[in-house]
């Protein structure tokens, strides 16, 4: 019957399955995903961004723009001077432009230069003015249209030919004047280039752009749908662990988790079977000493006080029986006499029953005690190394003690040990029982005589018992016994 435990009447110690909660792991695994990628996924952009940026910057400096913006400049005035009718197709050599200068492996940068593109929706524009100013064409058709004041135009045009730098911050803003020469030299007029482009820090915390709610989608979606799985293979196997648990705080220790895979669970689980098995025998073990020191205060208790009045009521019979003769009542105090006597056999009896023997105690504690006895009669150091296990019956228990008994008598009698090494370890559902010494040993094979036999005759009768003898000269003896406690342990 298992044993249970209460702290009250009604009492029953409950533990309920791990389920995903809407407050348990999924939330939280989920928020853990999206908090972690998100400022990951910033930094990664912003590094990659800003390393782009200052190379294009760079280039910039070092006179990519102008050159581009002097080749712009060659072109119009070959085609101007080609062209009829150029003005009329000045806005569409402008947009061409622009487009030829933000393309990847264009005129800026022989680099990939998608960062004009990434930062900024129209990072260059492009502006053909009349040499009084006037606005000609310009590109892309929201830019500015309206001619610069006087002032700004002579400033434009004492520049021409040389990168102006307008701003650093929030926006790089870098300005290029070309002048516009035709095919006879005269100037027709000029080619205004801006480059405006963000920082990066800029651009990632106010520029909204349709990237960043798909990448959140993702986030999203990858968070619960990896939390789902996740918790749905750990709770499955956390369940079991509840369950168990369970059983075990009810005093059903033949209750296993069984999670043999090799992760950190499946360890934990392990573990765990191994100490419910260890505490069964523990529980198993303090029941039986428990009653038997009770029997043995009881039996002392008696010895002491009920067949000690009983012995001296005895003695006041037979001393009343003989004062009294050959009196009439004497036949009664007789039979009284007889009473007290067969009262005090009984005790006698009682109190045998009462006293533990060798056959009370765990096995392992009847083990220990016979072989440090023999250990002590023999004067051969003996190694201990016992694990609190019970064999599946009280056969079984004798049969091992007998195995024991005849390997220790053969070590003293024919090996020449001076050392021997006992042990009884737990494995699962199995135990193993050693006794090997450090004697002369033996290289042919043995004969074997009764003592061997016997010994094998005995491990055969142990629960899928089994008999394993080793020997070779100057490597002592090694005797193994291996048997199954499965009865026990499922009980």
């Amino acid at each position: 019957m298992p044993l249970s435990y209460a702290s009250g009447p009604h009492y029953v110690p409950r533990m309920k399955p791990l389920r995903p909660q809407l407050r348990g792991l999924i939330v939280k695994l989920t928020v853990f995903y999206v908090l972690l990628s998100l400022p990951c996924l910033a930094l990664v952009e912003t590094g990659l961004l800003t390393f782009e940026f200052n190379r294009f910057m760079a280039g910039v400096e070092r006179g990519s723009l102008v050159e581009a913006t002097r080749i712009a400049a060659n072109d119009i005035g070959q085609r101007w001077s080609q062209t009829a009718n150029m003005p009329a197709n000045l806005d569409l050599w402008s947009e061409a432009l622009v487009l030829r200068l933000q393309r990847p492996h264009g005129d800026l940068l022989a680099q990939d230069s998608y960062i004009l593109t990434e930062l900024s929706s129209a990072p260059l524009s492009a502006t053909v003015f009349a040499p009084d100013g006037r606005v000609l064409a310009v590109a892309p058709k929201s830019g500015a249209t309206t001619a610069p004041d006087a002032s700004t135009w002579r400033g434009m045009v004492a520049q021409a030919g040389r990168l102006v730098r307008v701003a650093d911050s929030p926006y790089r803003v870098r300005r290029v004047v070309m002048p516009i020469h035709a095919g006879t030299g005269s100037l027709d007029g000029y080619l205004l280039v801006e480059l405006r482009l963000p920082v990066p820090w800029h651009r990632l915390l106010f520029d909204t752009t349709l990237e960043w709610p798909i990448v959140l989608g993702y986030l999203l979606v990858f968070g619960l749908a990896s939390s789902f799985f996740l918790v749905a293979w750990v709770t499955r196997r956390l369940n079991r662990v509840a369950r168990a648990a369970t059983a075990w705080s009810q005093g059903d220790f033949s209750d296993r988790i069984g999670d043999t895979s090799g992760d950190e669970l499946g360890r934990l689980s392990a573990l765990l079977d191994d100490m419910a098995l260890q505490l069964k025998d523990l529980l198993r073990s303090r029941a039986q000493l428990a009653a038997l020191s009770e029997r043995q205060r009881l039996a002392r208790d008696l010895h002491d006080t009920v067949k000690q009045q009983a012995f001296a009521l005895n003695l006041q019979l037979a001393a009343l029986r003989r004062q009294i003769g050959e009196h009439p009542e004497s036949g009664r105090v007789e039979q009284a006499q007889a009473l007290s006597q067969q009262i005090q056999h009984e005790l006698v009896q009682i109190l045998d029953e009462l006293r533990a023997g060798d056959a009370e105690l765990p096995f392992v504690e009847r083990l220990r005690t016979r072989a440090q006895t023999w250990s002590q009669t023999s004067g051969i150091t003996l190694d201990l190394q016992l694990d609190d296990v019970s064999v599946p019956s009280a056969n079984a228990a004798e049969n091992l003690l007998r195995i024991v008994d005849e390997a220790l008598a053969n070590v003293l009698r024919h090996s020449g040990a001076t050392q021997v090494g006992l042990s009884l370890h737990r494995d699962a559902a199995d135990a193993r029982l050693v006794v090997a010494d450090n004697g002369r040993g033996a290289d042919a094979p043995l004969r074997p005589g009764m003592g061997l036999a016997n010994m094998r005759e005995r491990a055969q009768a142990l629960p899928q018992g089994r008999f394993a003898f080793a020997s070779a000269a100057g490597r002592g003896t090694n005797i193994r016994i291996t048997f199954s406690i499965a009865e026990e342990t499922s009980a």
